[in-house]
């Protein structure tokens, strides 16, 4: 009898057990990649509602998690420049611009979304940005393209926004 094969058992009842962990473990480390990536979002309050409007459209289609915080224009501006973590972020265009030149944001992907048509900020122009870390991220893009489309085009009307 071989010394080798029958201090490693390597009988049917050895295998079992071990092509049990190996196949959970695939199925785990599969599990763990298919999760919702998460989108954090730095808005405008003037543009907050919209975006909480189509965050379930964006969230049924991608399987994707929009977390958003709303604050004023220069809140926004500062939590931007103090380091906080977002992907993508909802300014007045010229806010957006100042912050690319500034290299706080990717400023190749400002991407203008509504013009304020009623009350106080008549005239504003918002657009969205995507950090310099999201700037690869397919979720990040998907939602700025979302909010640019006509499809989010009602909602602005509903907000008293128009398209740019």
């Amino acid at each position: 009898m071989n010394t080798a094969h029958t201090l490693l058992d390597f009988s049917p009842d050895w295998c079992r057990p071990a092509r049990r962990l190996v196949l959970l473990c695939a199925f785990w480390g599969l599990a763990i990649a298919a999760q919702a990536a998460e989108v954090n979002v730095l808005s405008a309050e003037a543009f907050a509602p919209v975006v909480a409007a189509m965050a379930p459209v964006f969230e049924k289609r991608t399987g994707d998690n929009l977390v958003m915080v709303a604050d004023t224009d220069a809140g926004v501006a500062k939590r931007i420049r103090d380091g906080h973590d977002f992907d993508l972020a909802i300014l007045p265009h010229e806010v957006l611009e100042a912050l690319g030149k500034e290299g706080v944001i990717y400023a190749g992907s400002i991407v203008s979304l509504a013009k304020v048509v009623t009350g106080s900020q008549n005239g504003t122009g918002y657009a969205g940005a995507l950090s310099d870390w999201a700037s690869d991220s397919q979720s990040a893009m998907s939602l700025l393209i979302l909010l640019a489309s006509e499809e989010t085009q009602a909602k602005l009307k509903d907000k008293g926004m128009a398209a740019p």
